[in-house]
């Protein structure tokens, strides 16, 4: 496995959340109370773009369909 490197934390406090493309993959990146998360940037229920959701601590809701 080869380390990318998708950000930094500047840039992510600055933006609050970003999306890093990789080959087939995106990612969400997200910070909230201090700390990062990393996930895939699709939603599994409806594929709304998770990037565009809302993060509450430790927890991240789709916008689309508020899950």
């Amino acid at each position: 496995m080869t380390w990318r490197r998708a950000t930094t934390l500047d840039e992510l406090e600055r933006r609050g959340a970003l999306v890093f493309k990789h080959e087939r993959f995106q990612l969400a990146i997200l910070q909230s109370q201090g700390r990062c998360y990393a996930v895939d940037n699709r939603c599994p229920h409806e594929g709304y773009p998770l990037s565009q959701g809302t993060v509450d601590g430790c927890v991240l809701t789709c916008n689309w369909h508020n899950w």
